[in-house]
C-alpha cells in the first residue's frame, strides 16, 4: 500500500487527501516509480478548481512533475529500466495521471532520464519551469541570441520566471523583471534580472520607457493576464510580443485593441504540451539546448522549500500566498 494524493471534490488545496492504495500494474507504454519529489504547479491549483484547461475525472491524481527510481515497467516499454533514476516531466494528461504520492503509475513518453550530478528534488523542479519558459521565450515570443533585445518577465519569482530570466540572459537580452511590490527586488536581481519593477508601486509604462530610452520592451512573458494585459501593452514596443502563459489574475480579460493595432503588437497564448511538446522539432531544440545549459552549470533549478508528503495541503497554500522564490517541492514519502 503507498500513500497517494487525491481529490475527490472541486475546490482549494484543503480537498486533497492522503489515501492508502494499492497501485495496479503498469500497462502498456507505462512505468510504476517511486517517487522521491514532485514539483508543484499552479495549473494543477486551477485543475483541483475546475478551472484549467482539462476537467478533472473525480477523484482524480494531482501533480504532474517530479522524480523517483523506476520500480517496473509494463509492456513495450524498451528505453527504460527498473532501478533507472528518472525525472517525470509534464507531458502527460491530469486527468489520467498524477505524480504527488509515494507511487505514480507514468505514461513513458513523460520521462526523462535523471542526471546523476542533480538532487531528486532539482530533478523534479526543471521539466515545466524550463521548457515553458525556452518555448514561450524563443520558440513562440521570439527571442534571439545576442539581439539586445528588452524582456519583460512578469511576476517573475515564479518557479517559471526565473528559468524565464536565466534564458533570456544567456540569449543576451535585458531582462526587465516584475513583481507587486519591492520585497522581491534584491533576490531577483540576485536571479540574473537587470531592472525590477513593483507594479503596486509604480507606473508600469513609465518605467518601461525610461527603462529602453522611450523604445519600450519587445517581448513579454506573462502569467497574470487579466487588466494587466492592457497594461503590458502600454509599454510594448512597436510589433512587439506578448506571450499569455498563464491567468492568475483570475479575472476576465480585456484585449487591448488600439495599442494592438496601433503598435502592430501580436498576444499569443502558449500551453507546454500544445505549443511545445507536441512538436517533434521544438521539443528536440528545446531539449538539446537545455540539456546542454543545465549539464554545464548556466541553468540552475532554485528550490523554495521542500514539503513532506504530509504537509501537501500546506504546500499548495503556501503557492497560493505568491511569496514563494522559485519551486516548491514536495517529498515522495
Amino acid at each position: 500500500m503507498s500513500k497517494i494524493a487525491r481529490f475527490s471534490r472541486i475546490g482549494g488545496p484543503d480537498v486533497i487527501e492522503l489515501n492508502e492504495e494499492e497501485l495496479a500494474s503498469p500497462k502498456n507504454n507505462e512505468v510504476l516509480v517511486d517517487v522521491k519529489a514532485a514539483g508543484l504547479n499552479r495549473a494543477e491549483y486551477l485543475y483541483m478548481q475546475g478551472l484549467y484547461l482539462v476537467e478533472p475525472k473525480l477523484p482524480s491524481r494531482v501533480g504532474v512533475e517530479g522524480s523517483g527510481v523506476i520500480e517496473a515497467v509494463g509492456p513495450n516499454v524498451t528505453n527504460f529500466k527498473v532501478g533507472q533514476e528518472v525525472s517525470i516531466t509534464p507531458n502527460m494528461s491530469p486527468a489520467e495521471y498524477g505524480v504527488i504520492g509515494e507511487k505514480a503509475i507514468i505514461p513513458v513518453q513523460a520521462l526523462a532520464p535523471k542526471s546523476p550530478d542533480i538532487s531528486f528534488e532539482e530533478a523534479a523542479a526543471i521539466w515545466m519551469a524550463f521548457p515553458t519558459a525556452y518555448g514561450g521565450l524563443v520558440e513562440v515570443g521570439g527571442l534571439k541570441q545576442n539581439k539586445k533585445q528588452h524582456v519583460v518577465i512578469s511576476a517573475a519569482s515564479s518557479s517559471v520566471g526565473i528559468p524565464a530570466i536565466q534564458i533570456a540572459k544567456n540569449h543576451g537580452a535585458k531582462v526587465i523583471a516584475t513583481s507587486r511590490d519591492f520585497s522581491k527586488k534584491d533576490s531577483l536581481l540576485d536571479a540574473g534580472a537587470d531592472h525590477v519593477i513593483a507594479t503596486g508601486e509604480e507606473d508600469f509604462a513609465a518605467r518601461i520607457m525610461e527603462i529602453t530610452e522611450g523604445n519600450g520592451f519587445d517581448i513579454a512573458f506573462d502569467p497574470i493576464g487579466g487588466p494587466f494585459l492592457e497594461t503590458l501593452a502600454d509599454g510594448a514596443a512597436v510589433e512587439a510580443t506578448i506571450v499569455v502563459y498563464g491567468a492568475l489574475a483570475m479575472s476576465d480579460t480585456p484585449f487591448p485593441l488600439f495599442p494592438a493595432i496601433g503598435k502592430g503588437l501580436r498576444v499569443c497564448g502558449f500551453h507546454l504540451v500544445y505549443n511545445l511538446f507536441d512538436h517533434v522539432d521544438r521539443t528536440e531544440r528545446a531539449m538539446a539546448h537545455l540539456g546542454e545549459n543545465l549539464a554545464n552549470g548556466t541553468y540552475k533549478p532554485v528550490i523554495d522549500r521542500v514539503f513532506p508528503l504530509s504537509q501537501v495541503t500546506q504546500a499548495y497554500e503556501h503557492m497560493a500566498a505568491g511569496q514563494q522564490i522559485g519551486k516548491i517541492i514536495v517529498s515522495g514519502s
